[in-house]
């Protein structure tokens, strides 16, 4: 009771004190950082990018939606770290239609079924991840917010989804002071599955990527 009276005294949301971010805004910016500087060095006639160590991504969802078995050790929210085989040779790789870098840091946002709201934690996150991107040197940045499905459903309905996923994750980082002309949405339904099992929960997120320069 004295908690609730406290946060109304206060006029902070319950939420915004309850959830913690899973990685914070300086991890966004050094990532991006040295991602952009890497992804401007010419090699030859094309340019490569050599990664240092693992490709990072965050998953922001429940415990089976992001690792069952790390989870249950931990009992919650968990952030996965995981190798990213095509980065082992050193190309930088982006989408021919939206330029985005395909290898890199990678925000995650998943979602219950059917649903485009996001959560608590999510927010937290993404408030980090847009103070990360408001770094002087990533200012003139681009990023690609990507909406995503499972295939449970039918084609337009999923697509349809995945749009809705992608502009509130948008609207979201536009509401925290994000320009929104740093930001494309788009949504791809589900024809781009992260995991082979294109009804698994994972497949259900939205991604932010790097605009290649």
């Amino acid at each position: 009771m004295f908690a609730t009276a406290l946060v109304m005294a206060l006029g902070t949301a319950p939420e915004a004190i309850a959830q913690d971010a899973t990685y914070s805004a300086n991890d966004v910016k050094q990532h991006f950082k040295e991602l952009k500087t890497r992804s401007l060095k010419p090699a030859g006639k094309t340019r490569s990018l050599k990664p240092a160590g693992k490709t990072r991504a965050l998953c922001i969802g429940t415990r089976d939606e992001c690792n069952a078995k790390e989870a249950a050790e931990t009992g919650g929210q968990i952030a996965v770290t995981q190798e990213n085989d095509s980065a082992q040779t050193g190309a930088l790789t982006a989408d021919p239609e939206t330029k985005a870098i395909g290898e890199g840091f990678n925000l995650l946002v998943s979602f219950e079924y059917a649903s485009a709201r996001l959560s608590p934690t999510a927010k937290a996150n993404l408030r980090e991840f847009a103070k990360g991107i408001s770094d002087p040197d990533l200012e003139s940045a681009a990023f690609v917010i990507e909406g995503h499905t499972d295939g449970i459903g039918s084609a337009s309905y999923n697509q349809r989804l995945s749009e809705d996923r992608a502009s509130a994750v948008t609207e979201f980082l536009v509401s925290v002071g994000v320009a929104r002309d740093r930001l494309k949405t788009v949504g791809y339904g589900k024809t781009r599955p992260k995991v082979a099992d294109i009804n698994d929960p994972a497949n259900r997120r939205v991604e932010s990527k790097l605009v290649l320069e």
